[in-house]
């Protein structure tokens, strides 16, 4: 009769025995915060532009742009990349399988991500994307653009300046109607270098330049865009 009364408590100690390995590794398992290293006091300095699920074969993804200020340091910089990936993940219901973030400092954002690109997943690869690898699995992989880090200066509205050669191909310089596109059909006309101009504006295209908007200072007065190489202050 002992033996009997005893298998029940027997059966208890044998069950928590089995059970306290588990819930130590449970609790040895990082946050997403701990992996990335987001500190809880961290001011961010990025906006959110917009954010698509790109889900492969079932597993959930999620890609992210933001924009970042001009003038950042490399570490300031890979730090908001870091948060924006915490925000991210921490942002939808479902457990995400990878995150990505492309970040933009320019304002156009047809052109790839000019200042860097950070990816949250099991050891730190979009391709090995998988909601069921541990959070002790994960990395971040940051890559950051040195073109974000060179300075720029613009020349300011009402600024005077001269059409300069622009390339060995050309004897002229093409004014286009779009800021983004130099086709055939865009072109408003093609002006000699050293004709004087006034500029009215411009947009900044990241890896791919300074384009102005320009109106020519003489008669006929013509309108358009060119490229920032083609300008020279006068």
């Amino acid at each position: 009769m002992r033996a009997l009364r005893l298998l029940p408590v027997a059966g208890v100690v044998l069950i928590l025995a089995c059970s306290e390995p588990a819930g130590k590794a449970l609790a040895k398992q990082p946050t997403a915060a701990e992996v990335l290293g987001v500190k809880p006091d961290f001011t961010p300095r990025y906006e959110i532009i917009n954010m698509d699920r790109l889900d492969i074969a079932g597993v959930p993804r999620l890609l992210v742009r933001v924009r970042v200020p001009r003038g950042l340091s490399r570490e300031d910089l890979e730090s908001n990349v870091r948060h924006a990936l915490l925000k991210s993940y921490d942002s939808v219901p479902v457990r995400l399988g990878a995150v990505s973030v492309a970040a933009y400092g320019s304002e156009r954002m047809n052109m790839g991500a000019d200042a860097a690109i950070g990816e949250f997943a099991p050891g730190g690869q979009w391709s090995a994307a998988d909601p069921g690898v541990p959070l002790s699995e994960w990395q971040a992989k940051i890559s950051l653009d040195d073109s974000y880090f060179n300075q720029r200066s613009y020349f300011a509205k009402g600024t005077r300046a001269t059409l300069v050669f622009s390339s060995e191909f050309s004897d002229t310089i093409s004014l286009s109607r779009k800021a983004d596109r130099w086709l055939a059909e865009d072109l408003l006309a093609e002006l000699k270098p050293g004709v004087s101009v006034v500029v009215v504006g411009y947009e900044d295209f990241g890896k791919a330049g300074v384009r102005y908007e320009v109106e020519t200072a003489n008669k006929p007065k013509r309108k358009g865009w060119v490229h920032s190489f083609a300008l020279k202050a006068e």
